[in-house]
């Protein structure tokens, strides 16, 4: 049974594509860049930014940067982080991990500070037992993994899981040695064959789904 749950944030716990979306838009007139289909630029939700205005955008490494920075002061002073929606059953099923005994992190590909301010809008920082964000020292989504159960003394990775909604947290999960729970209510599987090759624990369609998966753990 699993006593340590890390969660992704974006498409995860928290939707924040309106904000996400509108900042790119923003951008893009900014910029004077050709508006991208709105499918391509909901793939924005969850991986790297830097790496996603490479492949969206064909940019390279160094404009990518840029193109970033400047979306960053877009999304910060455009309210990006009040612009998004707490999904249901969320605090409920970290009020359960509290309850059982559990602990619980936040593993995000966003910087720490970012992760601690969009939970701060719903008064949620203080539910988790830490907060890992993309950093120099956690590069990759499996980085933030381990630096979670460092901090947290945890030895055990069979009792790990992680629980996201992109294949990206699906490979960091597994580069990790921990176990992993897609979300299909995020934006990361949308597409045919995005789970492929991925070690999944269980599925959740839906934000309740997890809320279940949890209380079976401590059944």
């Amino acid at each position: 049974m699993y006593r340590l749950f890390l969660f992704d944030l974006d498409g995860t716990l928290v939707d924040t594509s309106p904000g996400i979306l509108e900042a790119l838009r923003q951008l893009e007139r900014e910029m004077g860049a050709e508006p991208l289909p709105q499918k391509t630029l909901e793939k924005f939700v969850g991986p790297p930014l830097d790496w996603s205005m490479e492949t969206y955008y064909g940019l390279d490494p160094e404009t990518a940067r840029e193109w970033s920075e400047v979306y960053r002061r877009i999304y910060g002073q455009e309210g990006g982080i009040e612009n998004s929606r707490l999904y249901p059953y969320i605090k409920e099923t970290l009020a359960l991990i509290r309850e059982k005994g559990g602990r619980c992190a936040v593993t995000s590909l966003k910087s720490h500070d970012m992760v601690a301010t969009t939970l701060d809008v719903y008064d949620l920082s203080k539910e988790f037992d830490v907060l890992v964000g993309r950093s120099d020292r956690c590069p990759t989504k499996a980085d933030t993994i381990r630096e979670a159960m460092r901090l947290l003394d945890w030895q055990d990775k069979s009792t790990a899981v992680l629980l996201g909604d992109s294949r990206y947290d699906g490979e960091g999960a597994m580069e990790a040695g921990v176990d992993f729970v897609p979300l299909t209510y995020g934006f990361g599987f949308a597409e045919p064959g995005s789970m492929d090759g991925l070690a999944c624990t269980a599925v959740a369609e839906k934000p309740e789904d997890v809320f279940r998966f949890v209380q079976a753990q401590f059944a």
